[in-house]
């Protein structure tokens, strides 16, 4: 059930609502409150927290210094649970826009206890979920008393901390305290509300409260279960102020990546070069970019792609003439898939009738359906003929939860497709897939399927047995999520996207899978997994959980949608970004320590990208190091770079664009890392084939092996010189420079 509504129902009883005015609705640098103008110990008193504030702090307010109302005496109930009675959380969200250190928190209370020596408590809290009034209510990152003598009513003051708590900018903290019943105070809140007072976006509402018993409630006919408690956002601010250091401030123009401005934006990303130029192009939802040495030009209506129902594309040349063709996916019942035969010269003609890749359904289920919910797609050989065959995973009909069955496609070499099902493997079942992701997780010369499943499903692992059919064994081999049982049920995750890559560079195919995780199902619901393969099988390596701020794990984001793997600083270890939905919520980028952890890196990333969906990454300017795109715009990379190789294989008697190839380089130093062209990733994106490897601090690379799928494997003795790009074909040819000779 969402929150935010009971919650205003609940508080507009009470309350009528006014507008703030803008000049008090961000953190402001000084506010009604005066460090260390109520500092001092009572007699008697055994309060941590009076001691005096250091000069020179920052304040962080989003309240209008004006007490309006508070909890005691209303009466407020959510469900059977009293507010008054029942232990509850009141807190305020702050997000420090640099990373700070908090010295001290200044609030405002009522109803204050009698006796003098009472001890008020204040806390500090961490982020659970980053979902804008989430805490980690149970394990505050600090907290302090002072003694009721020492205060007044609706007066600040100061509660400062024992040690100041860093905070790494792009991460959220609360402040707050835990009352129940008669004896505690209660924060007051003010009168004004931003926005038309609903919460309906981010930066609308920053307070919150906690129920942390309320563990089970039904309301409106449905049964709604809660971990850590019920919490609901309130249109009013808790009159409660940070004081803080500023530790490290990076400004916009020196972070990593830089929006550029006149690049479009798409939901979902798909990067290939249709004319082959040695330019990355871009396809994006409805939109084709031809890239102009650098610009972006929007040629979507002189291609023939202009008004297709999309909701995003992969490229394959699935006939083999050296022109990359793009298959259009579209996630609706009512609109069809589409393949797209490309001319080399920009253009492109429907071949989807004459191909039989025909998705249609007869309208008679629950949803009326005429064609399956397409919600990503995938070029690959599954036979390795020389030919890319196709995957599509299908989705769900939101209105009826009819699920749909995905579908694969054998390329018969002719321009036409045959649909493959149970004879070959896949399986007849309706799952809510989400995403494909093709690879030769096992390296055995034929290329497997991971597919990502939505609501609570397992995810399901097509491991290629080489002889046309594939076994589905998710589960065994640690692929399928992590199940959690309930009764006769099993839970799994959200996963909505998934990427392979060598995280450890020990030789073998890891995974992520970014999953969607509500923090009131946090218990049984799969969160975002880093599983790192030993010998066929994987285990997650994301870290602890319940840590919220892990040092080389991931921090819980609630809504993990699409993780994108690129060496962005050219180090040489694989870094990861993950894109995350919904209003506010931001891109997280984690470097890459080698070895299969991660560093946070957000603070200094600059994706400035938040409701983020679909990610992917490519060098489209041609200066040797990997961009990003994303659903919010193009981000340059302008970071300081280590050495680095790009690498672009062809087929010759495979398929020509080489999706599926598996490249590996060795540098002078004996170290080797794996990368492989991409026929689309989980949940419709598809990365640059051109293959972007960094080499830290090695400057030439002493060997390179391409295995392409059903052809040859090749090698290419080195030393090749670092920083530049090599073309390399399956016949053993090679060439450099940033565009392919003529042949």
């Amino acid at each position: 059930m969402p929150a935010v509504p009971l919650a205003l129902t609940l508080l507009s009883l009470f309350l009528a609502c006014k507008d703030k005015a803008d000049d008090t609705a961000g953190p402001s640098p000084d506010g009604g409150a005066t460090a260390g103008d109520d500092t001092g110990t009572a007699p008697g008193c055994e309060g941590t927290a009076g001691a005096p504030l250091p000069e020179g702090l920052t304040e962080l307010a989003w309240d209008d210094g004006v007490a309006a109302a508070s909890l005691p005496g209303q009466g407020w109930a959510v469900g059977e649970y009293s507010l008054e009675e029942e232990r509850l959380h009141e807190w305020v969200r702050f997000e420090p826009q640099d990373t700070v250190r908090v010295h001290g928190i200044s609030v405002q209370l009522v109803d204050l206890p009698e006796d003098p020596l009472a001890l008020v408590e204040l806390g500090l809290y961490a982020d659970f979920g980053y979902n804008g009034f989430d805490a980690w209510g149970d394990a505050p990152l600090w907290t302090g008393t002072r003694c009721a003598g020492e205060l007044a009513e609706e007066e600040w003051v100061t509660f400062t901390l024992d040690e100041p708590v860093e905070v790494q900018a792009g991460s959220l903290v609360y402040a707050g305290h835990l009352r129940q019943g008669e004896g505690v105070p209660a924060i007051p809140f003010d009168a004004g509300s931003q926005g038309d007072g609903t919460c309906a976006t981010w930066d609308d509402c920053h307070s919150a409260m906690n129920l942390p018993d309320l563990t089970y409630l039904v309301s409106g006919g449905y049964a709604y279960s809660f971990w850590k408690g019920y919490s609901f956002s309130l249109q009013y601010d808790y009159l409660v102020r940070l004081h803080v250091e500023v530790v490290e401030a990076i400004p916009a123009d020196d972070k990593r990546f830089q929006r550029d401005e006149a690049a479009p934006a798409g939901s979902r990303q798909a990067w290939g070069d249709f004319d082959g130029d040695g330019w990355e192009d871009l396809y994006v939802p409805g939109a084709l970019y031809h890239n102009q040495e650098g610009t972006l030009v929007d040629v979507t209506s002189a291609s023939g792609l202009a008004g297709v129902p999309s909701s995003g594309g992969v490229w394959g040349d699935h006939d083999n003439d050296g022109c990359l063709d793009l298959f259009v996916f579209a996630e609706s019942t009512a609109d069809g898939d589409s393949l797209f035969r490309g001319r080399c010269d920009g253009s492109f003609e429907d071949v989807t009738v004459m191909a039989g890749l025909d998705d249609s359904l007869d309208g008679s289920d629950a949803c009326g359906a005429t064609h399956r919910s397409t919600a990503a797609a995938a070029w690959l050989d599954l036979d390795g003929d020389g030919w890319l065959d196709l995957y599509t995973s299908n989705f769900i009909c939101w209105s009826a939860y009819t699920y749909y069955v995905d579908q694969a496609w054998h390329n018969d070499g002719d321009g036409t497709f045959t649909a493959l099902g149970g004879h070959q493997g896949f399986t007849a079942s309706a799952y809510a897939g989400r995403g494909a992701a093709p690879v030769d997780a096992d390296r055995d010369g034929d290329v497997d399927l991971l597919v990502n499943n939505y609501v609570l499903q397992r995810n399901l692992y097509y491991d290629n047995q080489g002889d046309g059919t594939v076994d589905e064994d998710g589960t065994s081999v640690g692929l399928a999520g992590e199940a959690s049982r309930e009764g006769t049920a099993s839970y799994y995750g959200h996963t909505i996207g998934a990427a392979w890559g060598d995280l450890d560079n020990d030789g073998d195919w890891d995974s992520v899978q970014a999953n969607l995780a509500h923090p009131r199902y946090f218990d049984f619901s799969d969160k975002t997994q880093i599983l790192l393969q030993d010998d066929g099988e994987w285990t997650d390596n994301a870290g602890d959980w319940e840590d919220p701020w892990p040092d080389n794990g991931l921090r819980y984001q609630e809504t993990h949608s699409v993780p994108t793997l690129g060496d962005f600083d050219s180090d040489g270890a694989l870094d990861l970004a993950i894109s995350a939905v919904y209003d506010g919520r931001p891109t997280d980028l984690y470097w890459g320590d080698g070895d299969g952890t991660f560093t946070p890196g957000w603070h200094e990333a600059g994706i400035t990208t938040e409701n983020g969906w679909g990610m992917s990454a490519a060098d489209w300017d041609n200066d040797g190091d990997l961009d990003l795109a994303t659903s919010g715009g193009l981000f340059e990379n302008t970071g300081p770079q280590g050495h680095w190789l790009q690498v672009r294989p062809l087929g010759v008697t495979s398929n020509r664009a080489a999706i599926g190839a598996t490249v590996t380089v060795e540098d002078d130093t004996g170290v080797t890392r794996m990368r492989q062209v991409q026929g689309g990733t989980g949940q419709g994106e598809q990365d640059g084939a051109i293959l972007h490897f960094g080499l830290g601090e090695a400057d030439s690379v002493a060997r390179i092996t391409v295995a392409f799928v059903g052809g040859e494997e090749r090698t290419w003795e080195g030393p090749f010189a670092a920083d530049q790009r090599l073309w390399l074909w399956e016949d053993g040819s090679q060439a450099s420079g940033w565009a392919p000779p003529a042949r």
